[in-house]
């Protein structure tokens, strides 16, 4: 075996730097790959646990891993999932409502002709029926807090404080999405 010091000579020793990047894509897109049919087959999985229907399986989701942190029991988990399953059809109805009118407002504002009073009823309308959730969402959480202990109120407020810095600090730092072009 022949190598040199030389620079400007080529070596049998050394792969071409093409073949190495080449390789080097090929690992990262299997492991891309790889990924995506992980977090698909995850995100079939907390689906079929119901973690991941829609917006009430993410929240429930989320409510879980609070509970857990701060501790609760059996008996208050039983309890609180017993008091946001009795609010989930009104909180089901109101999403349809709203979405219904998120429809109505998007072919008022694509229309040939623009009624600005329609569209303002249909958005007087919205608000109506988010502040209808809002106040299911708060007797909830109201409800929810009652099953709680002081401390476990303190420290599941502490809990959710922590995931707002986070959320704030993902999107402050550019998260996906949030980037230059």
């Amino acid at each position: 075996m022949n190598i040199t010091t030389d620079t400007n000579s080529e070596t049998e020793a050394r792969p071409p730097r093409r073949w190495l990047s080449r390789r080097f894509s090929r690992r990262a897109l299997g492991g891309i790959a790889a990924l995506a049919v992980a977090g698909a087959l995850s995100l079939s999985v907390a689906q079929a646990q119901g973690f991941g229907g829609g917006p009430e399986g993410f929240m429930a989701f989320r409510m879980h891993k609070i509970l857990d942190r701060i501790g609760a029991t059996d008996a208050q988990m039983a309890q609180i999932k017993s008091i946001w399953e009795g609010l989930r059809p009104q909180l089901k109805t109101l999403h349809q409502q709203h979405a219904a009118l998120r429809q109505q407002i998007t072919q008022a504002m694509t229309a040939a002709t623009i009624d600005p009073a329609a569209i303002e009823k249909l958005r007087q309308q919205s608000v109506s029926v988010m502040d209808k959730a809002s106040s299911v969402m708060t007797q909830g959480f109201v409800e929810t807090a009652r099953v709680l202990t002081p401390e476990q109120r303190k420290q599941a407020a502490a809990e959710i404080e922590k995931a707002r810095e986070n959320r704030r600090a993902h999107f402050q730092d550019g998260g996906p999405g949030m980037g230059e072009p």
